[in-house]
């Protein structure tokens, strides 16, 4: 995917609030009106304001798991003027109304409540500066490429950069880096090919801004109120951490934050065998 639709999306992510217009998004890409929306769909697969909507009406799915929203609260929170106009979108998009989903959520989290290996706890994490590579998918694959070939093109630099005394500041050691696997999407909410994982690596500012001059994407990973979890073990094994850690977060009335979760590897398949691997789940909340 060419960049300046990479970054149409990140900012349609972090401004699903705004007016998203498409004369804005075009001058955000830097290209005219008519180019953009061509552009935009052959890279994407779908319109820009399909794809807008589509993840207005995903994370207003989230919000149903509080209970101190009324479905009406959320409908206008995703920029809908009526909830007859929101629900007719929402079944399009999940084949239910906003009613029969939430129920059924609230179900499928009741079975996965005693699943986590210990009790989440409350942390506060400052920000976290990443370098990453996006790819789309099934996460039990998207996963495996993306973080392949962000290692791939990090390999590549630190060998183009080897003999450069002007980067003899710069280390990009991965004993001093955080491992980081940002989950966009909800596997049993967002269809297959749509689901966005980021493979991320977390060094210092000074070291992703190098790598944001070489033409790496990076990132912030905002630094507020997370619940976390540790679970261990393979990675197909992640729905119930995930499950339960959503349940413990609804069962104990907290909000969620509108910002990605993510997984922090603390260990990696070519350090140790899959039954002793060790992942913290993060997920954002008020």
């Amino acid at each position: 995917m060419n960049r300046h639709i990479e970054k149409t999306l990140y900012y349609i992510e972090t401004h699903l609030d705004d007016d998203l217009d498409v004369e804005t998004l075009a001058r955000v890409a830097g290209y005219s009106t008519y180019h953009f929306c061509r552009a935009f769909k052959a890279s994407v697969g779908e319109s820009v304001i399909s794809y807008a909507t589509r993840l207005r009406l995903e994370k207003a799915s989230l919000k149903m798991m509080n209970n101190d929203r009324s479905i009406i609260q959320i409908a206008l929170e995703a920029g809908f003027e009526t909830p007859n106009g929101f629900n007719k979108a929402f079944k399009k998009i999940f084949g239910m109304t906003p009613t029969e989903y939430k129920s059924r959520q609230i179900a499928l989290l009741q079975k996965y409540k005693d699943k986590m290996m210990q009790t989440p706890k409350i942390v506060d994490r400052n920000e976290a500066f990443v370098v990453f590579v996006r790819k789309n998918g099934g996460y039990e694959k998207s996963a495996d490429i993306a973080w392949e070939e962000l290692s791939k093109e990090l390999n590549g630099l630190c060998e183009k950069l080897k003999d450069k005394k002007n980067c003899a500041s710069i280390s990009l050691d991965i004993k001093n880096a955080e491992l980081i696997g940002i989950c966009h999407d909800d596997p049993s909410v967002t269809a297959e090919e749509n689901i966005r994982y980021d493979a991320a690596i977390a060094w210092d500012k000074k070291e992703i801004d190098f790598l944001k001059e070489q033409g790496f994407s990076t990132k912030e990973i905002v630094g507020e109120k997370y619940v976390t979890v540790l679970y261990k073990g393979g990675y197909e094994k992640a729905v119930d951490g995930w499950s339960g850690v959503y349940q413990w977060i609804e069962q104990n009335e907290y909000k969620f934050r509108d910002a990605p979760p993510f997984e922090k590897y603390l260990n990696t398949p070519q350090e140790v065998s899959e039954d002793k691997l060790l992942t913290e789940i993060y997920v954002p909340i008020e």
